[in-house]
């Protein structure tokens, strides 16, 4: 009886250390996808530094001033917001959003109406907005608000 028990727990352990590797194999590829499709994720397009952008429209209509917008390799995002030059920290986050920094901006006015352009310009890139690239089109948008750049050269 003693021969047996020994012979069944033996059969049972191998049987056990057999299939652990076996186990071991099915969920590790399980494992690494989860780990790295978060990562892959993040960003499916380029940032776009390095580039020249200048604004088309504001929410659908013309703009009614010149208004420029460029990201250097530092991350530094510079351009004109219809009255003045600015310069601020721009750099992208998870899910194709932008966070800006605070911004240093030349103290001209240019009228009511280029003023409000300029406040509203800033304010939207300003209020982390989602970014999309397609072609040589960059949209920039936060809730009910738009900008919709070209490449410059």
């Amino acid at each position: 009886m003693k021969k047996f028990a020994a012979l069944a727990l033996a059969a049972s352990m191998s049987f056990i250390f057999a299939a652990a590797p076996a186990f071991a194999k099915k969920r590790a590829p399980h494992q690494e996808t989860e780990q790295k499709e978060p990562e892959k994720a993040a960003y499916e397009t380029p940032f776009p530094t390095k580039m020249n952008w200048t604004l088309s429209t504001i929410n659908g209509k013309r703009a009614p001033a010149e208004a420029t917008l460029n990201i250097d390799e530092n991350l530094r995002g510079t351009g004109v917001s219809g009255c003045n030059s600015w310069s601020a920290a721009l750099y992208p986050i998870r899910g194709h959003r932008l966070a800006m920094g605070p911004v240093a901006i030349t103290k001209k006015t240019c009228g009511k109406e280029i003023d409000g352009f300029e406040r509203q310009y800033l304010t939207i890139l300003h209020s982390g907005p989602h970014w999309d690239l397609q072609g040589s089109t960059l949209t920039v948008k936060v809730q009910n608000q738009t900008l919709v750049f070209n490449r410059g050269l």
